[in-house]
């Protein structure tokens, strides 16, 4: 099935680690596999325990992969982060033009994912069989899912349960990685559903704002863009990232800062970025925003086919 391409990655390619011996040897980075066919073994600690974290790339028309190096850039540091074997930046680019190669669909906006997990669970008899301390790897590039819309969206805010200085002063939380375990974000998009809401913002217990369920918030205050700082325990987004260097070529400016949830509420505009795309906000709780259509079809044309013009601007990991 073109339209959806499955790979499981090798890791003796892939990360800084001797080879494994058995079926993972390889000389390739990846080993294509039938879609639908089972593929995660429930012996595997990003099964069984979530231990692992992924990475979500849009892959423009099929053929462009939207902020593909700041992505890897994340990839290898959360690998670094989460103790694992240190991730190959190069191996995991070719991995990933290898995959888009092969991608047949006619989507305009298929999603490319990548997940690393710790590997086999040593603690179990199947672990001890299959190289502990190996990490697994899986990528996709799927042309049937569902694309990002740009319609506006209203959200509510939503506690996190912690305080806005909790990753300065508990940094094994690991707040900040792109975990893959998403049960409360899943949980939190339910929450939305019985809300009446497009979307959730959590906000800490002190009343700053933090993340989406899968996007970043950014906010305008006329000619200056202000989003939260990721050291306050949020991913930092590679989408955000692209918002903020597409302002830059505007001749704006940006800021990260500890912003509180009223004063997010004072923006004259407000977005969500997720997944290579700049989406609006209309409204969060009572407070209600601007929309600016023309922007937003400005912007993600920048970020999808303006690249090169773009890379000027990145922040980097």
């Amino acid at each position: 099935m073109a339209s959806i391409v499955l790979a499981r990655g090798v890791a003796g390619e892939l990360f800084d680690i001797d080879a494994p011996k058995g079926g993972l040897t390889s000389e390739s980075h990846l080993i294509y596999a039938d879609p639908n066919l089972f593929q995660v073994s429930c012996f595997d600690l990003g099964f069984s325990r979530g231990d692992g974290f992924f990475e979500a790339i849009s892959v423009i028309d099929g053929k462009i992969p939207v902020s593909l190096d700041l992505h890897l850039e994340r990839l290898v540091s959360h690998t670094r982060t989460l103790e694992l074997p240190l991730a190959k930046i190069d191996a995991f680019r070719e991995a990933c033009w290898d995959m888009i190669a092969r991608f047949k669909g006619k989507s305009h906006d298929p999603m490319l994912r990548i997940f690393i997990s710790r590997g086999f669970d040593p603690k179990t008899g199947i672990g001890k069989e299959h190289h502990p301390g190996v990490p697994s790897v899986w990528m996709y590039i799927d042309g049937e899912g569902t694309e990002h819309s740009t319609k506006p969206l209203s959200l509510s805010a939503i506690s996190s349960g912690r305080l806005s200085d909790a990753a300065k002063l508990y940094p094994y939380l690991l707040l900040g990685i792109k975990s893959m375990s998403y049960l409360v974000n899943m949980s939190a998009e339910r929450e939305a559903a019985r809300r009446g809401v497009d979307d959730v913002i959590f906000q800490t217990t002190d009343k700053y704002a933090l993340e989406c369920t899968h996007a970043a918030i950014v906010a305008r205050y006329g000619s200056v863009w202000v989003t939260p700082d990721p050291s306050i325990g949020i991913v930092w987004s590679t989408s955000q990232r692209e918002l903020f260097a597409y302002a830059k070529r505007l001749g704006m400016e940006t800021r990260y800062e500890k912003l509180s949830m009223e004063r997010l509420k004072e923006a004259d505009e407000v977005y969500e970025t997720r997944g290579g795309w700049v989406i609006p906000v209309k409204q969060i709780d009572d407070a209600k925003f601007r929309v600016n259509e023309e922007f937003v079809k400005e912007a993600n044309q920048a970020i999808h086919f303006e690249q090169p013009e773009q890379e000027k601007y990145w922040e980097h990991e």
